[in-house]
């Protein structure tokens, strides 16, 4: 589940174009994806996306459609690999 808590325009672009690519590469996780945004210096943007309260992918945002969209495919990349190393984890440990 991917939620959206972001504020401008921007911030729902790159949701929307993280969110559809989310869905094509068929990532299925128990955990909730968050799409989180806040003011930075000056005019910024920060789009942050978090897994459980951990921040594992941040960046400053530009209003720029080709930025999003790369940013958005690395962004993925990310959260898939963070997904599978948490799998991977998960058959080393044991919890009692």
């Amino acid at each position: 589940m991917v939620t959206d808590n972001t504020k401008t325009r921007v911030g729902k672009d790159f949701y929307d174009k993280y969110f559809y690519k989310y869905i094509d590469i068929n990532i299925n996780a128990n955990d909730i994806v968050t799409i989180g945004e806040e003011f930075s210096y000056g005019r910024n943007i920060k789009l942050s996306i978090e897994i459980n309260n951990e921040v594992i992918y941040e960046f400053m945002a530009r209003p720029d459609d080709e930025f999003l969209d790369e940013v958005a495919s690395e962004a993925v990349k990310f959260t898939y690999f963070y997904f599978k190393e948490k799998e991977k984890q998960s058959k080393y440990f044991t919890q009692y």
